[in-house]
């Protein structure tokens, strides 16, 4: 591994949701990405009516004091705020409004989930974000049976402009049907992000290394690094990211007769 890791997904910020209860375990978990081999991290906090005291503002606040303690530590690893909001029909007004943290401060790219009750199109949110310079990345998409379980109906998000993450749960801790669809996707480039989702130091700890080593099997060094090093960084960043259409398999001529 030769191109420093990013994450797009870790819960960083003390306090504000389910992630780390308090600034020392927030730094234990810096220092558990920078052990991964991580130098980049999308300091996350959710934004939702679970936690309606998370303003964009106040992540921004807690990522500045968190980066500040990480420099008197002298732990490297750069920090960008970012909110978790849901993918609703309000998600474009709730950003311009300000209501919603995008990733960094640049603003080019907004990380979103399904809300728990319903699993709604995003293609219609992507295509309303696109006037505003924004493009929607889809939180921990493996999670979400109805695209799992329909890559052509994922294949359909990615050509409409949505980035797929993938967490490190859905690569590593899955079995079965699950883990051979995230391998179909894999296949067809339908993974452009990796995220830990790292919540606390003593469960759900940040693991990126052990989703790195996961891609790297499947799709070799050079395309595990596509996306967790190059195309993590540059979403941190607002940088373009041009990802490749996607790709199913070619049918085999005998597929129509025989099925197979």
């Amino acid at each position: 591994m030769t191109t420093p890791l990013a994450d797009t997904h870790v819960h960083l910020l003390a306090g504000l949701d389910d992630g780390p209860r308090d600034l020392d375990e927030a730094v234990a978990l810096c220092r558990a990405l920078v052990a991964d081999g991580v130098r980049f991290a999308a300091a996350t906090a959710h934004q939702n009516p679970i936690f309606p005291d998370n303003t964009a503002a106040r992540l921004c606040a807690a990522a500045t004091e968190l980066a500040d303690t990480l420099r008197q530590k002298n732990v490297p690893l750069t920090l960008f705020p970012t909110g978790e909001a849901y993918i609703t029909e309000t998600l474009p007004d709730d950003l311009q409004a300000g209501l919603v943290q995008p990733i960094g401060e640049n603003g080019k790219y907004l990380l979103a989930e399904m809300p728990h009750w319903v699993y709604l199109d995003p293609r219609p949110i992507a295509e309303s974000l696109r006037p505003l310079g924004v493009r929607l990345v889809i939180a921990h998409a493996e999670r979400y049976p109805e695209m799992l379980h329909d890559p052509e109906l994922t294949a359909a998000c990615a050509e409409a402009g949505c980035l797929i993450q993938v967490t490190v749960e859905g690569l590593v801790d899955a079995y079965g049907a699950d883990l051979a669809a995230v391998r179909t996707w894999a296949r067809w480039g339908l993974i452009h992000l990796l995220g830990s989702d790292g919540h606390r130091i003593d469960g759900r700890r940040p693991r990126l290394k052990e989703g790195f080593r996961v891609l790297e099997s499947w799709l070799g060094t050079q395309g595990a690094e596509r996306i967790a090093g190059l195309w993590n960084t540059a979403v941190l960043q607002g940088l373009p990211v041009n990802v490749p259409p996607p790709t199913p398999p070619k049918k085999r001529w005998f597929t129509g007769l025989f099925g197979v």
